[in-house]
């Protein structure tokens, strides 16, 4: 027996709208992709597409889960990024847009140049994979307290072909060497408001890739006051930022000794990244 796609869509958005899910329609047609194979397009040149009984009932099961607010990308398993498709799992911060442009300002300033990057508190691995396969003169090293996401991330740099290095470390504490780029986007929500974070972060993500202790400053101080043991002359840092972070973490790196201290905005035109250098 088949079923019309369009109808169990629409069920779909109807089960997720009901639940709370604030983009029920999106989230229908991903998990319509991910388990059918069929997208929004394929409609329109196919009206009337339909799958078998077994198939809706596992498109709707999977829905279900959506439902009870788990994240859209720890039921299909993976998050594109960068062009580049990610594993993610509740061991990692599932890879966020506004990091794109994090990885965009540190490609940018790579260009062709022999460098070498250390990405701190990587996680799922997206910016380390990401410079690495986009820049073939990088010499890339990412490091994480995380064992469980260093694995993750490690599946995701052969997942993409990445011939990023990885090293398990508390911050700088078993990193050697030194640097050209020291790149981050560590834990920046400060611990009272972690409980206020919808429902699918605060339940579902690594509070480890999340909580930047009381004030949210807790890795800035950690990088600002270590990185210029691991820098290279005229060597810079890449951190993304909290939308409120624009004016504390330019000053931690001004109370450090940076200078030529930038601080780019999101897309939505909030404080999002900050790049520094030290002579």
């Amino acid at each position: 027996m088949e079923v019309l796609v369009k109808n169990i869509v629409a069920q779909a958005e109807e089960i997720l709208d009901a639940a709370g899910i604030t983009e029920s329609r999106i989230d229908s047609w991903l998990l319509a992709e991910s388990i059918l194979g069929v997208c929004r397009r394929d409609l329109f040149l196919e009206p009337c597409k339909s799958v078998s009984k077994e198939q809706a009932q596992k498109y709707l099961d999977a829905v279900s889960v959506r439902a009870e607010h788990i994240p859209l990308q720890h039921i299909t398993g993976r998050q594109q990024f960068m062009d580049f498709e990610f594993i993610v799992n509740e061991d990692v911060l599932i890879p966020r847009p506004e990091t794109e442009l994090l990885v965009e300002q540190v490609v940018s300033y790579i260009k062709d140049d022999e460098v070498k990057v250390l990405d701190m508190c990587t996680g799922s691995g997206c910016i380390a994979v990401s410079v690495d396969r986009m820049c073939v003169n990088a010499d890339v090293t990412a490091a994480d307290i995380s064992k469980k996401a260093l694995k993750v991330a490690g599946e995701n740099n052969m997942r993409n072909k990445g011939g990023v290095t990885f090293v398990q470390s508390d911050m700088f504490e078993n990193i050697h060497g030194t640097y050209d780029i020291i790149v981050s986007n560590p834990p920046y929500i400060p611990t009272s408001d972690i409980e206020v974070l919808m429902e699918e972060v605060r339940e579902h993500e690594p509070h480890l890739a999340l909580d930047g202790s009381a004030d949210g400053l807790k890795f800035y101080r950690e990088i600002c006051r270590n990185a210029d043991n691991y820098l290279n002359k005229n060597g810079k840092v890449f951190l993304e930022i909290g939308y409120d972070q624009g004016g504390t973490v330019p000053e931690l790196l001004r109370e450090n000794g940076f200078t030529n201290i930038q601080v780019l905005k999101d897309l939505s035109g909030n404080d999002r990244m900050v790049i520094a250098g030290k002579e």
